[in-house]
């Protein structure tokens, strides 16, 4: 989910509004002998044991147990559907967590489709302003945009938005929540300046309702941080990320993840300034915190690692740099799989470490594999796949083999024609 999404409650008490509802009523007339039989109504004892085992689902999901969290849910929204029916509340609520689950297990696909039957279901029963629809279609359009989609992605949140703006108001925590949302989703759609005029706003806004340090505010001002940077405005992106990782570290505690995450977005920042050692030194610290709080094997962690091996680079160290970047692709490749994005940005920097020593027939073997995985995971005229195969031709070039580069260039120069005169 976006950033800025706020913590979610249980829902309420799901024996509340039952008083009659599922009573069943004889029948009338000459068809009442074949009409279906009415839902008993569940004890409340089978109902509090299901809020319960709701909430135990909500509290690994805080953990970051996601799966664990989906199973929990799944097997709750199962049971809450024959008690009470596929279109309770509760029983919505809890397949509303099912798609939750997915989404941050990485099974996006899924969760869209999770995420529309809730919604559908919830607008005959709720009617299409009610909090919990808009809610389901809030998350609808975040998912949308991890699929890629952003244009439908953007559509989406402009029609919550305006829904939200008129039952809520424009100052509503939720209204601001998917007004942070629609600016990080502009910015998927390169409008930078946009994005970062309107998440100042909300950062503005949410300073003035919530308070300058509460979460959300943070949130949004860690994302006009990230934007800033994009926008090649570096010394104001430091700024504001230092800002905020002093603000969480008082707020939520120095470990909290939130909090590292703006340090290691310092650590970027110094980077692009050329402040290197401070930024070497950074991201030592941030490991170690990292693996004191989450492991040496976490994505975030190895993410942290990966700084250092830039970071060693960009001193000019490349044996160390080299070494790091390998330990880190190993590591990625044993928990993220040989084609995920992280393992092969760490396989790439391994390339161009093999490049600074001069190893360019091993730099050759690496890059070739960055770009045919690439292809395989994402397409041939995926930007990152020609920015491999880029790579790979000058590799070629620097073995003395350029008509194999020049061959190349002109591939991926008529595959960004065509990509370049079919968005025309």
């Amino acid at each position: 989910r976006a950033a800025g999404a706020g913590p979610r409650t249980a829902p309420p008490d799901p024996a509340g509004g039952l008083a009659g509802e599922w009573i069943a009523r004889p029948g009338t007339g000459p068809r009442a002998q074949s009409a279906p039989q009415e839902r008993p109504a569940p004890s409340l004892e089978a109902l509090a044991a299901l809020t319960g085992r709701h909430n135990a689902g909500l509290s690994l999901g805080r953990l970051g147990r996601w799966t664990e969290a989906g199973e929990v849910h799944r097997a709750v929204a199962a049971e809450r559907e024959h008690l009470l029916g596929p279109d309770h509340p509760d029983t919505l609520a809890s397949r509303f967590e099912v798609a939750f689950s997915l989404s941050r297990t990485g099974r996006a696909a899924d969760a869209l489709r999770a995420y529309k039957r809730v919604t559908a279901a919830r607008i005959r029963v709720l009617g299409p302003d009610h909090s919990d629809t808009l809610a389901a279609r809030q998350e609808m359009a975040h998912v949308l945009a991890r699929l890629s989609r952003p244009f439908d992605a953007h559509q989406v949140y402009l029609s919550v938005l305006a829904a939200r703006e008129r039952t809520m108001g424009q100052d509503h925590p939720d209204t601001l929540r998917c007004r942070h949302d629609l600016a990080f989703n502009l910015g998927r759609l390169g409008r930078l300046e946009d994005s970062y005029g309107m998440a100042c706003e909300v950062a503005a806004a949410r300073a003035r309702v919530l308070g300058p340090e509460h979460p959300d505010t943070l949130a949004t001002r860690y994302e006009a941080a990230y934007t800033l940077g994009r926008l090649g405005r570096w010394a104001e992106a430091l700024e504001t990320c230092r800002e905020v990782a002093d603000a969480r570290a008082r707020a939520l505690g120095p470990d909290h993840p939130d909090t590292l995450a703006a340090r290691h977005e310092t650590g970027i920042g110094l980077g692009r300034l050329g402040r290197t050692a401070q930024a070497l030194d950074l991201y030592r610290g941030l490991v170690e915190d990292r693996i004191r709080v989450q492991g040496p094997t976490h994505p975030e962690t190895l993410r942290a690692r990966h700084g250092i091996g830039v970071n060693l680079g960009r001193l000019g160290r490349w044996v160390d740099a080299l070494a790091e970047s390998r330990d880190v692709c190993v590591l990625r490749e044993r928990v993220l799989g040989a084609d995920h994005p992280d393992t092969l940005v760490s396989r790439r920097e391994v390339a161009v470490g093999l490049g600074w020593l001069g190893r360019w027939a091993e730099a050759l073997t690496e890059y070739r594999r960055v770009a045919d995985a690439r292809e395989r995971v994402l397409g041939a005229d995926h930007p990152d796949t020609l920015t491999a195969r880029d790579d790979e031709a000058h590799c070629l070039e620097r073995l003395g083999r350029g008509r194999e580069a020049a061959g190349l260039h002109r591939g991926v120069a008529a595959v960004r024609q065509q990509g370049a005169a079919g968005g025309a």
